[in-house]
């Protein structure tokens, strides 16, 4: 990439703007400075090719999905620019004062939101379309930069709809003021968690009061920034990403220890449960310095992915401000990839069929663990079915584990050939059978951990449960973010055995061989 442009325009002996020189490895930083020229104007600018790749935008960037801010390329600026602020004199290109007004570091991403490289960046700019993530500090989430008509320098710069949007307007000056006049709000006047579920009160001075006492939080040695907590996740009751926040706050004693050192695979809902959420790959990419990441090989995508792995409440808060409704972590630890702690039974029901049904299959599968002398410890899924757990304590690779699994699977048809299937494909499966699904328990498939919330009406939890609950009349609505902490203060960890001592597997065969021969 050529700077000849930008030094041609530019008197080096009067102004201070930098020359420019050979630009290092890109380092994939953005920034927005304000720039009261003749019209003022906010200058944004990627680093991409080795130099600053520009736009004027004269109403500034919005996060606002609405608006549709346009930009005007202009001359690529050396990567020095990047922290330029100072007064431009008169009777020079751009005269006037430049400041920055926000900056961080940015990703391109594809139309899954898959991180891509450099190169393909900067092809997609080539042609007309660029799609990234930003990570400021009043600018945040997706933003697309689409060029109007080929060849032209107009662009328009659009805010994907994001946990990070606002539906407010988005004046960028106003904000600039509110910051002079505050000095500590960002510019996107960031709202903080409700006081409580209970009492709920959603003005904002409640909401920084709260998220005060959070932050005093002796356990996080981090502070994770709290965004559009007042935005309604749960239409029919009311329940907002704050209350999410302050369930996960509480129960995080209890969910932590499920979660610690396990990869997790994130699925987003940033506007709620009303609409589609979907799976964020590379997560860790743009996380802070203090949450935990690893990079593992998927063979599916043959690449590596950079996951998160929550170990302490900031990582969880973190993760849960991003839009994750539920956590999804792996059955393995990242040191011990290919063994997992525990398998799962997945009973997953068919619109057909009931939840008595659903209870049915779960007494049948305690029925033929405890004749092979096997724990297992069930939950509510969150949804439509239940998951029983055995634990494995990393004793067998996923191979192994899933192979048991699958003979678990096959004695439950055996028992309820009329109810029960392991027929996967939808189209091959009846109507009204349920799916005893033994292919969970292969690396990297993911079922809500003890503990999560689910993005379903209700704001349900997958709960865990004594087996004497395990009966007719158990519902799995009745177990919600409201009510969840009350029964663990009450009833304790019902879920602890499953990271404790694991099976043997050769014995528990032997034993369900002589089972099914009485």
């Amino acid at each position: 990439m050529t700077l000849s442009k930008y030094r041609a325009k530019r008197n080096f002996d009067e102004t201070s703007e930098p020359k420019g020189k050979g630009a290092g490895k890109n380092l994939f930083r953005f920034v927005i400075q304000r720039h009261d020229a003749s019209h003022l104007h906010y200058d944004f600018r990627l680093e991409l090719g080795g130099v600053l790749k520009s736009w004027a935008v004269p109403k500034g960037p919005s996060m606002n999905t609405e608006d549709k801010r346009l930009a005007v390329q202009v001359e690529d600026h050396p990567v020095s620019y990047i922290d330029f602020e100072g007064i431009i004199p008169k009777g020079n290109y751009g005269a006037g004062e430049v400041e920055v007004w926000d900056a961080g570091k940015f990703f391109p991403v594809n139309e899954e939101l898959e991180k891509i490289s450099e190169k393909d960046a900067l092809r997609a700019l080539e042609h007309g379309e660029l799609k990234i993530f930003l990570k400021g500090g009043k600018i945040e989430g997706g933003f697309v930069l689409v060029r109007m008509k080929k060849g032209e320098k107009n662009w328009l710069l659009i805010k994907h709809r994001d946990e990070f949007s606002v539906d407010t307007v988005y004046n960028i000056e106003e904000i600039k003021k509110k910051e002079s006049g505050k000095g500590t709000e960002s510019g996107k006047e960031r709202m903080t968690k409700p006081d409580s579920i209970a009492r709920r009160d959603n003005t904002k001075s409640a909401g920084k009061e709260a998220a005060g006492k959070l932050r005093k939080n002796k356990a996080m040695k981090h502070k994770p920034e709290l965004t559009n907590t007042d935005k309604i996740y749960w239409p029919d009751e009311k329940f907002t990403k704050g209350d999410l926040l302050q369930y996960y706050e509480k129960i995080a004693p209890y969910l932590l220890p499920y979660l610690k050192n396990r990869p997790l695979s994130l699925r987003r809902n940033p506007n709620g449960i009303s609409e589609e959420g979907f799976f964020h790959k590379d997560a860790g990419d743009t996380a802070p310095d203090w949450v935990t990441t690893k990079e593992i090989y998927s063979g599916s995508t043959e690449k590596m992915i950079n996951y998160l792995v929550c170990n302490d409440l900031e990582s969880l808060l973190y993760i849960v401000n991003l839009g994750c409704i539920e956590i999804n972590p792996w059955n393995s630890t990242v040191d011990k990839q290919d063994q997992p702690d525990y398998i799962a039974m997945d009973i997953d029901p068919s619109e057909k069929n009931t939840f008595e049904d659903v209870i049915e299959v779960a007494q049948v599968i305690k029925e033929i663990l405890d004749g092979a002398d096997v724990p297992g410890y069930c939950k509510t899924s969150g949804s439509s079915g239940l998951h029983i757990y055995i634990p494995f304590n990393q004793k067998y690779t996923y191979e192994e584990s899933k192979d048991f699994a699958h003979i678990l699977a096959t004695l439950v048809v055996e028992k309820l050939p009329s109810l029960t299937t392991i027929e996967r494909s939808l189209s091959k499966r009846k109507k009204n059978h349920i799916y005893v699904d033994y292919l969970q328990n292969r690396r990297g498939q993911t079922l809500a951990s003890a503990y999560s919330c689910r993005p379903k009406p209700g704001a349900t939890v997958s709960a865990p449960l004594e087996w004497k609950e395990v009966k007719t009349g158990l519902r799995p609505s009745d177990f919600t973010i409201i009510n969840m902490l009350d029964r663990v203060k009450q009833k304790g960890d019902l879920f602890e055995g499953v990271l404790g001592k694991g099976i043997d597997i050769q014995n528990a065969l032997t034993k369900l061989e002589t089972s099914f021969h009485h």
